[in-house]
């Protein structure tokens, strides 16, 4: 029952995803989400990312860098609101966001280490926006911070963008095998993050 209705959502979401992905509303929309995740966008671009490269897979590198370009230029944006605007602007999206916490932890930590750091928050999950406005705060050297956000953005996105291409077939087929078990998985986390916002 399960695995029907997947199916036929699968078959939906392929065709419409696709048919999105060849629009000429795609790259502009793609990049204007890379951008603004870089700010305030609290999802990560990946939502997006991810589905248009494995129903497209003959333009994941065309789309791997158009979210390169986006990422970079909120990163910049980002930058600059913590380095003139931080106590008005860049406080404000991180209250929003709920991450004063996890800005301040970094900040403590990009003090010493610098590009290692901004690498580390551009590559992992950590969030981007964190990684960019603590940045801009403590005027972390600009073409260091670009280095650095070029190298590890690069990275994620063209990696993300190689393994799909490369082992998308595979990976789709083992996720349907442990459809179920997803799904379960799916509806804690959904359960997980409302709760937390609730409270």
């Amino acid at each position: 029952m399960l695995n029907t209705i997947y199916q036929k959502f699968k078959l939906y979401f392929v065709s419409k995803t696709l048919q999105f992905s060849n629009s000429p509303l795609a790259y502009p929309f793609l990049f204007v989400i890379c951008l603004i995740e870089a700010i305030i966008f609290p999802l990560p671009q990946e939502i997006i990312m991810i589905p248009m490269m494995a129903v497209n897979k003959a333009k994941i590198y065309m789309i791997a860098f158009v979210c390169l370009t986006g990422s970079l230029a909120g990163a910049v944006i980002a930058y600059f609101i913590g380095l003139f605007l931080f106590e008005s602007l860049g406080m404000l999206i991180l209250e929003t966001l709920h991450m004063n916490n996890a800005f301040y932890d970094f900040v403590s930590d990009i003090e010493q280490y610098g590009f290692l750091y901004v690498f580390i928050g551009g590559f992992t999950p950590l969030p981007f926006k964190v990684v960019t406005l603590s940045s801009g705060f403590l005027n972390i050297n600009f073409l260091i911070f670009i280095l650095a956000c070029i190298l590890s953005r690069s990275i994620r996105f063209f990696l993300i963008g190689f393994l799909i291409k490369t082992y998308g077939e595979q990976v789709m087929r083992e996720f349907e095998k442990r459809l179920t078990l997803y799904s379960i998985f799916f509806i804690i986390i959904i359960l997980l993050i409302i709760f937390y916002i609730s409270t």
